[in-house]
């Protein structure tokens, strides 16, 4: 009886080694130690109730891109691979990656209600959505409660309030400070500013740029003028200004949030976070700020659509999401991982106010759309016409126009390029 039942336990298990896929997966940005919490959760949680293994390779943010044109071009590609949403939408429109609305229907719209709709733009295109967000990259503001009740000032919730407290903070030698300052990512501080005033990167359609209509034109004067009248620093040192006193209210990326917590013991309960001021317009306030989620994608060339869809879901589910980042905030200090639906922050490993605030902006936080046009064009233009005002001390207006102007130039060239892949999606 006992030889029997071996022999039957062992072709059950034959049995089910040969009915089992194992899907290939590209990350971008996964640390090592970070890896091995992911393969923990999915050997645990995954696999044994799919019979899915999954074969993750790490990539470095560098070399990412190419890698990923590279695959698609060769049809060696992964299953599934989490990468930038603009790099999803390109290489999307151009057929190499799966529209999962349109693959996989309600299923797909059952899995998305529980996401943040404002990070979806940045990888969908006339209908056709490329990727689901895994991770989230967002901005806060950090405050010294200490330094703050000192001077008698209150926490600024409007950037009038901002543009209010600055003389009495410099005239104590501090300031504030813009996420990014001039340079690269300043993009992010300019999109909060075009937003929140009733402007927009580009045209309804998409084919031509937003920058030249009165309210991205207001958004961006009101932006530069903190820099050419307000005179805040262009290239803010957060932490360590945020230290000694210098900026006693500053906006933060994320990063330099899970920085904080473990490398300012000094300031134990005496800083905090909040939201980004906003702009007032009707008694009501817009908070409307720069997001970014890293999704998950799938690949056309995949002979195992299936699967990679469960994994993906998987990934972006609340429990995974949930486990994922306690377990990672626990074990590597100083990380952290912004989830990408509602329900897993109240566990995070914070503080219940700063798991509020963080819940908040992303929240009401926004992705910019894609448009055809490279984010090196996008960010090239944009970041010319801060440098030609604050740095060249040129006139914002003209400034904004012009990078309008060149945008519309390459957004015509770029949709003439494309024409054979996205004329499909006209009908």
């Amino acid at each position: 009886m006992k030889k029997t039942f071996l022999v039957f336990s062992i072709v059950l298990l034959l049995c089910s080694v040969g009915l089992a896929k194992e899907i290939k997966v590209w990350m971008v940005g996964t640390s090592i130690e970070s890896l091995q919490i992911i393969n923990q959760i999915i050997n645990e949680s995954f696999t044994p109730k799919t019979g899915i293994t999954v074969n993750i390779t790490s990539l470095p943010w560098a070399e990412s891109d190419r890698r990923f044109q590279l695959a698609a071009a060769s049809g060696d590609a992964p299953d599934a691979a989490l990468m930038s949403g603009l790099l999803a939408a390109e290489l999307g429109v151009r057929g190499a990656m799966v529209d999962l609305k349109e693959e996989f229907g309600q299923d797909f719209l059952e899995v998305t209600k529980n996401h943040f709709p404002g990070v979806f733009y940045t990888y969908e295109f006339m209908g056709a959505i490329f990727g689901i967000p895994y991770q989230m990259d967002m901005s806060m503001m950090a405050y010294r409660k200490d330094l703050l009740a000192e001077l008698g000032l209150k926490l600024p919730d409007s950037w009038q309030d901002v543009r209010s407290i600055l003389p009495k903070l410099q005239a104590k030698q501090m300031n504030f400070a813009l996420v990014a300052g001039i340079g690269e990512g300043s993009f992010r501080d300019f999109s909060a500013f075009l937003w929140q005033n009733g402007g927009d990167f580009y045209s309804e359609d998409r084919t031509r740029s937003a920058w030249d209509t009165a309210n991205s034109v207001k958004g961006f004067i009101e932006y530069t003028n903190l820099y050419t009248q307000y005179k805040i620093p262009q290239v803010p040192m957060h932490l360590e200004s945020f230290r000694r006193g210098e900026l006693p209210v500053t906006c933060i990326p994320f990063w330099v949030y899970a920085n904080m917590n473990i490398s300012l013991p000094e300031l134990k309960d005496k800083w905090d976070i909040g939201l980004i001021p906003g702009t007032i317009k009707n008694n009501e306030i817009n908070r409307t700020s720069w997001a970014a989620g890293t999704p998950f994608t799938m690949f056309k060339s995949s002979k195992n659509k299936k699967e990679a869809w469960e994994f993906i879901k998987f990934m972006t589910s609340h429990d995974f999401q949930n486990k994922y980042a306690k377990t990672l905030m626990t074990k590597i200090p100083g990380s952290i991982h912004i989830p990408t639906v509602a329900g897993a922050y109240s566990t995070l490993p914070l503080p219940d106010n700063q798991k509020k605030v963080l819940l908040g902006v992303v929240q009401t936080a926004k992705a910019p759309p894609f448009a055809i046009a490279s984010e090196a064009i996008v960010l090239r233009h944009i970041e010319f016409a801060i440098n030609k005002v604050v740095v060249q001390k040129q006139d914002p207006e003209k400034a904004i126009l012009e990078a309008a102007r060149n945008m519309n130039t390459d957004l015509k060239t770029k949709f003439a390029e494309y024409n054979r892949f996205i004329k499909k999606y006209n009908k």
